[in-house]
């Protein structure tokens, strides 16, 4: 996921109202040929929901060919065999079936939702687009096109432009500081055949995750799994790219561009998802700007000052990096003195850690919220794959919130001392704004 899609949904999040918790049945299955997957029977609606993730995703991008693997996951129900693009989604709809690809920095997915009563024909039809994918060129140039579209819109918009000026210097010379989408340049030098390379060289059944979660069973399901994904290749074939640190801490960047509000990003080293101070952390961080108008940020910024709409703080645990992040917009006449309001928030937390209300409210948040996540068999298995792409048992979705409750005050303030530097944070601020001290200018 991109920095601003991380920033986008942190945002939305932060404001949902809090339900309680419940525990969920994960089951390890593996099927006669090896593959496995975890699956949560729910018999109560005929709906069966599967998402599967081969690891890699947009970071094996080719050089010079960034947003390949997003490209590939927009032909994915674009037809195969001997159904062309609109045969074949008038085959999907004639079931009310769903299928479909997505990719990000680190992983490309698969997802299928249907009936139970169609998932035969759902698990078929998609046996056949993994297996002999058409990729007609009528259909890549039409994906291409809307591609660009997108691309464009990305370029005008201030967001957007800070999110990938701070990706790439934050990762320079590495697959997460491009972006996943690509560029004009990189997406005309994509060709049909670094896409039918892509199907063959960076996908592995080493590399593959499966969730499935609905009316079907264990037996059922083993057999399925082999069938589905025959086609793809044992192992990846493509080599995985190195681990990087974030860089250009310290340092400011300043994007001029003509437009009422600067958008501000800022981003320092962050934690890994498996680490033991992990949970202490997302407390720290709901305390700080991750929790909506309950965050010390947004009572500062916000309501105190009325100088932005919104403000969020989040971890990226990426597969190869991990950092912490943040983003504003204000007035430009203010731009200044936003960012240095939080950046006086992240030093007094450092400084004087958190109080016992605010670490009873934001655990009491933290773990009564996270049921609401799972309202529908697609939401439930994709987050369960989240999990399992990122090395967790298939237990760990019911140990979270009692982890959660075990964080103390003292956990909180010591991850806040080794994390939290507003000296060392990375900032990109696209607009004109005023008060801020560019370190790196960029054109």
């Amino acid at each position: 996921m991109s920095l601003i899609s991380r920033i986008a949904a942190g945002l939305t999040a932060a404001f949902i109202v809090v339900a309680p918790a419940a525990a969920m049945n994960v089951q390890a299955v593996k099927s006669p040929g090896g593959i496995e997957a975890w699956l949560v029977e729910e018999h109560g609606l005929p709906i069966v929901a599967l998402n599967a993730g081969f690891d890699g995703g947009a970071r094996l991008d080719p050089e010079g060919k960034s947003g390949l693997a997003y490209l590939v996951s927009t032909l994915m129900n674009e037809g195969a065999g001997d159904y062309d693009s609109t045969a074949f989604i008038q085959k999907l709809q004639d079931k009310a079936i769903s299928f479909g690809g997505s990719a990000d920095d680190d992983a490309f997915y698969l997802s299928i939702n249907t009936l139970s009563a169609n998932k035969a024909e759902a698990f078929e039809l998609a046996r056949l687009a993994i297996a002999s994918p058409r990729f007609d060129q009528e259909a890549i140039d039409r994906m291409k096109a809307q591609i660009a579209a997108a691309q464009k819109e990305q370029d005008e918009d201030p967001g957007s432009i800070a999110g990938y000026v701070w990706a790439s210097k934050a990762f320079p010379n590495h697959p997460y500081g491009r972006r996943t989408i690509g560029t004009g340049e990189s997406l005309a030098a994509i060709s049909r055949d670094d896409i039918v390379n892509f199907m063959q060289s960076a996908l592995g059944r080493d590399q593959l995750k499966v969730v499935v979660v609905g009316d079907i069973t264990a037996e059922e399901l083993g057999p399925i799994l082999d069938t589905l994904f025959a086609a793809i290749p044992e192992k990846r074939a493509l080599p995985d790219v190195q681990p990087i640190e974030i860089q250009a801490l310290g340092t400011t960047d300043v994007i001029e561009r003509d437009v009422p509000q600067s958008v501000i990003i800022f981003g320092g080293a962050g934690i890994k998802a498996t680490d033991p101070e992990f949970r202490a952390a997302q407390v720290m961080n709901y305390t700080l700007g991750g929790g909506g108008f309950a965050s010390r940020m947004m009572k500062e910024i916000r309501a105190k000052r009325g100088l932005t709409y919104g403000v969020y703080t989040g971890y990226a645990t990426d597969r190869l990096t991990e950092y912490f992040y943040g983003s504003l917009s204000t007035a430009n006449a203010t731009a200044g003195q936003a960012l240095d309001l939080a950046k006086e928030e992240i030093r007094k937390f450092r400084d004087t850690g958190i109080t016992d209300e605010e670490l009873n409210d934001a655990k009491a948040y933290l773990t009564g919220s996270f049921a609401l996540r799972f309202d529908s068999n697609a939401k439930i298995g994709s987050i369960l794959l989240g999990y399992y792409l990122q090395g967790f048992d298939k237990d760990y979705v019911n140990r979270r919130n009692a982890e959660l409750e075990q964080v103390t005050k003292d956990q909180v303030n010591a991850v806040a001392k080794r994390l939290l530097d507003p000296d060392k944070l990375f900032t990109v601020v696209v607009g004109k704004p005023e008060g801020v001290t560019p370190t790196a200018p960029t054109p």
